[in-house]
């Protein structure tokens, strides 16, 4: 009878072991990646679907550009860019001047409206100080259940409207009540600046202005177009 070295045969099988287990892991990669490239030109169709012509018009800018970075650069193109868009550091080096009202509603209302830096000053002597909090894309909505910034302003969907904070005009002084919020203080306002016209609005204090502010939270609307 042969005798068999089993530690020999033990060491030889734990390499076998080894080099499947080593076969099985980069099968189990390569499924996965697949899975995820599978699911980005699922999720890419789908935004396509849903975007309608502006994610056509991005895929074909992209498609010109060379296509080059496969299907994530087909997912991106299809759903444009969602990034917030940060205020800028000073939002007043375009809007700035005199304006004069654009309808009879804020000329009854305001009058004239003067842009200077971070004061607002109206000509029913309402002088608002501001600074900036954020810029609100044109699709969002101002208040709950409400029209978007778009649909209110007839403007694009991608329309930047400039948010601002009402502030004191100097440290530890209150804010001034307004006759434009029925005499309550005001807390934030919205800008929509386009060529010669400024659309403005007011909001109450402790407002956020977005989907979930209340729709009582809006003072007013008002239109002005450049002297």
């Amino acid at each position: 009878m042969t005798a068999v070295d089993t530690s020999r045969r033990t060491g030889s099988d734990r390499r076998g072991l080894k080099g499947l287990a080593g076969v099985l892991t980069f099968v189990c990669t390569v499924l996965f990646l697949l899975a995820i490239e599978q699911k980005q030109a699922v999720e890419a169709w789908a935004t396509i679907r849903d975007g309608a012509i502006p994610a056509v018009q991005r895929i074909s800018a992209w498609v010109v550009d060379g296509a080059s970075n496969g299907v994530s650069g087909l997912k991106q193109a299809a759903q444009g860019d969602d990034r917030p868009l940060a205020a800028a550091a000073d939002p007043d080096v375009v809007l700035a001047g005199a304006f004069a009202p654009a309808d009879d509603a804020t000329r009854e209302t305001v009058g004239a409206a003067t842009f200077v830096r971070a004061l607002i000053q109206l000509e029913n002597g309402d002088v608002f100080r501001t600074r900036p909090l954020r810029i609100a894309a044109g699709r969002e909505r101002f208040v709950h259940d409400g029209p978007t910034f778009a649909a209110r302003f007839d403007a694009p969907q991608d329309a930047q409207i400039e948010i601002r904070q009402v502030v004191a005009h100097a440290r530890q002084q209150a804010i001034a009540p307004t006759a434009l919020c029925g005499g309550e203080v005001p807390g934030a306002i919205a800008l929509l600046h386009r060529q010669d016209r400024v659309d403005m609005m007011l909001f109450r204090a402790r407002t956020i202005i977005g989907p979930d502010a209340p729709a009582a939270s809006l003072c007013g609307i008002w239109s002005f177009r450049e002297r």
